[in-house]
């Protein structure tokens, strides 16, 4: 049964253990671009595929290049103003833990070093100085 989102601002996270720092910590949804999509359409799969939840339309929020000059990765962030659950995420590995974060808690959670992925900084920085100006 397909459930829509509509708990106020909140931020669709998955608890991750990256095992080249074996340390777990809250991360956006995230993947790479596969050669037959664009950036948007990807953003949505990995959400789907990580998470169960299908992103609402995907709109562009920023782009960054996190670690400029030592490695050549672009990162293509998306926003989504609501989502659907369609089920259990069918990429297993992924994630322990898939939960929606109210936008308010975000920043106790990387001063708590919860959140500490430069791609997710990026994202979630972002919308809280949107929010901040709002």
């Amino acid at each position: 049964m397909a459930t829509q989102h509509s708990v106020g601002p909140g931020v669709l996270m998955v608890w991750r253990h990256p095992f080249i720092t074996d340390s777990w910590a809250w991360e956006l949804p995230m993947g790479l671009v596969e050669a037959d999509e664009t950036p948007g359409e990807a953003a949505a799969r990995e959400v789907l595929e990580e998470t169960g939840w299908r992103p609402g339309p995907m709109k562009p929020l920023v782009y960054a290049e996190p670690a400029n000059g030592i490695t050549d990765s672009q990162h293509h962030l998306f926003r989504a103003d609501g989502a659907t659950y369609d089920g259990p995420p069918t990429e297993k590995n992924e994630s322990d833990r898939v939960e929606w974060i109210p936008l308010a808690n975000i920043r106790g959670m990387i001063d708590r070093r919860e959140i500490v992925s430069s791609g997710s900084f990026v994202g979630l920085l972002y919308v809280l100085m949107d929010e901040g100006i709002r």
